[in-house]
């Protein structure tokens, strides 16, 4: 199973959260991958990029993803979850739903 962690809107991989669910996954002796969904800089932030960026980073394999998305990340996660068959589990922290 691969785990990624998709932060929100204008967050990073150094957020609080991020770091704490990947320390959190460390103690577990479990890798989370934490990609920055910025991309250089702020202007460049839209959920379409997001989507071809991750897209790219999870191709089609027979190893089960697990996203774990936060805001606009759980926007992005409850997506792709629908798009992509290798992509087994979700869990959302207050999904930016709303946003759309």
């Amino acid at each position: 199973m691969k785990f990624v962690y998709l932060h929100g809107f204008a967050s990073s991989p150094e957020s609080r959260k991020a770091v704490y669910l990947n320390q959190a996954f460390a103690n577990l002796e479990i890798s989370l991958d934490v990609p920055d969904l910025n991309q250089g800089d702020f202007s460049h932030l839209s959920i379409t990029r997001q989507l071809l960026q991750l897209e790219a980073m999870l191709p089609e394999t027979e190893t089960p993803v697990t996203l774990i998305g936060s805001s606009l990340g759980g926007l992005t996660a409850a997506w792709l979850g629908q798009q992509l068959a290798q992509i087994q589990r979700l869990v959302l922290l207050a999904p930016a739903f709303d946003f759309l």
